[in-house]
């Protein structure tokens, strides 16, 4: 999933497509693998050895959006795009999962004339409850909400002592 995503952003910002680095250590019949990957003139690596080559490359790639998610979307071209496929999204859910706590709930409203709604919509996670941005679509306010979740649990110390949050370094 993660590979599918850093990719999809390299085509949405028009930036080279993700190359990735492997080293294999161990014996023959119990190899391990460390993967790099360098996007957009960065290398992120890869925290642990995993036993496949693919899970990897695919930890590397979590690692990659997982910092590159840090970056406010108002600064970075990549952050937005980030928003635009959803990253936050799939990042809140997986928070919830691997912290044994509900999964996110989306709630949007309509407004607007017909012809031109306008959606809110917000997400409750842990209890807390957080608003994103007006969109023009119920999927990208959405998105729009996760993403104002994902920046407050991420900014907040208190939050993030009761929450799991992955940092930069891809560990918890």
């Amino acid at each position: 999933m993660y590979k599918n995503q850093l990719q999809e952003l390299a085509q949405r910002s028009c930036f080279s497509l993700p190359s990735y680095v492997c080293t294999r250590e161990g014996p023959d019949h119990a190899p391990r693998f460390k993967a790099t990957v360098t996007f957009n003139g960065e290398t992120f690596h890869g925290p642990t050895c995993c036993t496949t080559l693919r899970q990897a490359e695919h930890a590397a790639a979590e690692v990659a959006l997982a910092r590159l998610s840090t970056r406010g979307p108002s600064t970075y071209l990549t952050a937005r795009v980030l928003d635009e496929t959803g990253v936050y999204k799939n990042l809140l859910q997986e928070t919830a999962h691997r912290a044994g706590l509900k999964l996110p709930v989306y709630t949007t409203v309509r407004s607007g004339p017909g012809h031109s709604p306008v959606f809110a919509s917000s997400v409750e996670l842990a209890g807390l409850s957080f608003a994103g941005d007006a969109a023009r679509t119920k999927k990208q306010a959405e998105k729009n909400a996760a993403m104002t979740a994902w920046s407050a649990l991420k900014q907040s110390k208190q939050l993030t002592t009761a929450l799991p949050i992955r940092n930069t370094t891809g560990s918890w």
